[in-house]
């Protein structure tokens, strides 16, 4: 066997080498999207979930107000008169 047969082995070699590690840089990267699209499935749904979540919660809200208006208002009566008698007798006790 000649310089030019050796020559031609290792090329063959060489390429077969930069095959092999192609292929298996192909199947990392197409494994690497698959978990992208995981993770981005998974964050989608943790996402509609919580809007889901919020939606209910905002209509029960909203409908609570419309139903017990007149109570709500009470209450914001008698906090606004606890916390404004509690603030005056701060005041008080300083001077």
């Amino acid at each position: 066997m000649g310089p030019g047969g050796i020559a031609t082995i290792i090329c063959a070699v060489s390429l077969l080498v930069i095959a092999f590690a192609l292929g298996y840089l192909i199947v990392r990267v197409g494994r690497l999207f698959s978990e992208i699209e995981e993770t981005i499935k998974s964050v989608n749904k943790i996402v509609h979930t919580t809007e889901n979540f919020t939606e209910k919660m905002t209509d029960s809200i909203t409908t609570i107000i419309e139903k017990n208006a007149g109570v709500l208002k009470v209450l914001g009566t008698l906090a606004t008169a606890f916390v404004g008698k509690k603030f005056s007798n701060a005041d008080r006790e300083r001077d």
